[in-house]
């Protein structure tokens, strides 16, 4: 998700999502799902075919030589870049950049060509243990992950109650949510398309979740280990 967070999501892709640009927060909330999605199966495959199993230590990526790593990062730039990828909003990648197409290529080269060098200057371990690190830091609330699930089941929750604090002390965030969307009236089929492929959602009930405040749902954060003042 790091890899995701800074190929796809921060970068000139924001520029398209901001202000009057043709991508709208729920569009966002299913092409970044999609995207995520997408890489973690390209990353699985290169794994496989490393030899890598999906429960072996950290430690086997210290056996990758570089052109492995080399080989994943140009696998995940050619799907990124890739012209004719079509979004899940049904809009090929090429028609939504337009003229800053090769801006986008650029950055995403930039970036994974860049984890691909701290791979050659340090080892892969390290290079992936940045990305991982990435994630952690920025996207703890995003789909794919451990935290995800607990947020959904709290979303859900909040969404038949208007009296939860996610709404405001006074329930005031509640009273301006527009009419729920048909699709996802049902809170066990909403629950399962969150947590399976919320990119398959309609356009409608995805702006709507987003307007609720589904990106506003945090997990608390563990407080750091106490120190030992006596050392």
């Amino acid at each position: 998700m790091g890899l995701v967070n800074s190929a796809w999501r921060n970068s000139p892709v924001e520029d398209w999502h901001a202000g009057d640009g043709p991508l709208s927060d729920g569009d966002m909330l299913r092409i970044n799902s999609h995207t995520t999605s997408r890489m973690r199966d390209i990353i699985r495959r290169w794994r496989t075919d490393c030899g890598i199993d999906a429960h072996a230590p950290i430690a086997y990526l210290d056996e990758l030589d570089i052109e492995a790593v080399d080989w994943l990062a140009g696998k995940l730039c050619r799907w990124l870049t890739d012209p004719r990828r079509r979004l899940p909003t049904g809009v090929a990648l090429a028609d939504l950049a337009g003229d800053n197409l090769d801006e986008y290529t650029d950055h995403a080269l930039g970036v994974l060509g860049g984890v691909a060098q701290l791979a050659e200057d340090r080892d892969a371990h390290y290079a992936f243990w940045r990305a991982a690190a990435h994630a952690g830091l920025a996207c703890r609330h995003w789909w794919g992950t451990p935290t995800w699930p607990g947020l959904v089941d709290r979303f859900v929750r909040a969404l038949d109650d208007p009296t939860d604090s996610h709404w405001g002390a006074e329930g005031q965030w509640f009273s301006r949510l527009r009419p729920r969307p048909r699709e996802i009236a049902d809170k066990n089929r909403l629950r399962r398309a969150l947590l399976q492929h919320p990119w398959k959602l309609g356009s409608e009930s995805a702006q709507f979740l987003v307007s609720a405040g589904i990106g506003m749902m945090r997990d608390s954060i563990p407080p750091l280990p106490a120190t030992d003042s006596t050392s």
